[in-house]
């Protein structure tokens, strides 16, 4: 398991490398560079490749989780903690403004599930959004042990949003 994360790491640096997104001691000196040269622009916007990735800036402790193609801001450390099970994995950026800013998770924001079906919920903002396997679960970085079991009448009130399927 550790293996394949370290392997799922390496790749995910790679990724990010390409994009121009990772900062490397190398990137972070001559990021100011590359901005002004404009080299990086054709990134602006939604990056669906980046989808799962933790993301945060190399000047700042606010983490974000890359949903939908856009970066969502993760408010606090308790609805960190409700969602993953450690701050492993967490890719530091460059220039964070350069994906598409998606609001943030809310506060509290979790994994649900009910006791009558094996869908596993990302609840936020007010709506659940279905998984849509246990390998974009993985993907995401979520925790098997943070999902809560509430009753089927209390998650059927919460309406669906889109199903997080990359």
């Amino acid at each position: 398991m550790a293996r394949r994360r370290a392997l799922l790491g390496a790749v995910s640096l790679l990724v990010a490398a390409l994009l121009g997104l990772a900062a490397s001691p190398a990137a972070t000196a001559a990021g100011a560079q590359a901005t002004a040269k404009g080299s990086s622009a054709q990134i602006q916007g939604e990056h669906p490749e980046l989808n799962g990735y933790r993301i945060k800036t190399v000047t700042s402790a606010a983490v974000y989780l890359v949903l939908d193609g856009k970066r969502r801001g993760i408010p606090n450390e308790a609805t960190y903690f409700n969602l993953f099970r450690s701050w492993d994995g967490i890719q530091n950026v460059i220039d964070i403004d350069r994906i598409d800013d998606g609001g943030n998770l809310s506060d509290g924001a979790m994994l649900a599930k009910s006791p009558s079906s094996a869908t596993v919920y990302l609840v936020s903002n007010g709506v659940k959004r279905g998984i849509a396997s246990a390998a974009v679960f993985d993907k995401y970085s979520f925790d098997w042990d943070k999902i809560v079991t509430v009753s089927a009448v209390v998650l059927d009130a919460v309406p669906n949003g889109p199903v997080i399927s990359s």
